[in-house]
């Protein structure tokens, strides 16, 4: 997407980019049972501390482009037929070391990998993978030394990604609402009443 600068028209334009982006990742998603909506995209885009255009990567679908300066409108305004988005982030890691801050802290930067999906009439093209050497590329080598590590959360069972140097660092379990997690708020609840009447 356009990169933001401090222009009106600039601005204007990364705006229109991003509600493309977003509407390109709600519809790739709406096989789901509870789609996201563009809205939620847009969300996690300008709620973002860093709210960097140029970290949403994308292809573009230009059927008719020769590589000419006359393809610019389709190449800014074409299909969006794939997506990538960095999450970029700064983490402590809870140490002292040569670049901690006022509280002893050692924070490093790293990257999150996000947003990935590809239009069902462009799969199995390698798309996705372009975009995420691409991604892996930018983290490695940002002018600001890079990051230091990516984070991905994935289906363990979807193993795209070990192709790209990804592994399985752990495994969430999460439990049905209905059992656990009740029966603790339950009991914490009859405790909190027994409590409260001894009294």
């Amino acid at each position: 997407l356009r990169q933001q600068s401090s222009s009106n028209s600039t601005t204007n334009n990364v705006n229109d980019d991003i509600q493309r982006w977003t509407k390109f990742c709600a519809s790739v998603f709406s096989y789901k049972p509870s789609p996201p909506p563009p809205e939620y995209f847009a969300r996690h885009f300008y709620n973002d501390p860093r709210c960097d255009a140029s970290l949403v990567r994308v292809l573009i679908h230009c059927p008719s482009s020769s590589n000419s300066d006359d393809d610019n409108d389709e190449k800014l305004n074409g299909e969006i037929v794939s997506s990538v988005r960095i999450f970029r982030r700064t983490l402590s890691t809870g140490g002292a070391a040569a670049n901690s801050g006022d509280d002893g802290a050692t924070t490093i930067e790293a990257g999150g990998i996000g947003e990935v999906c590809t239009s069902p009439n462009h799969q199995r093209r390698g798309l996705s993978k372009i975009l995420l050497k691409d991604a892996i590329n930018i983290m490695s080598n940002s002018s600001d030394g890079g990051m230091s590590c990516s984070l991905l959360h994935a289906n363990p069972e979807f193993r795209t990604y070990n192709k790209f140097g990804g592994r399985v660092s752990c495994v969430a379990k999460f439990l049905p609402r209905q059992n656990s997690c009740q029966q603790k708020i339950s009991k914490i609840v009859r405790s909190s009443s027994s409590f409260v009447s001894r009294r």
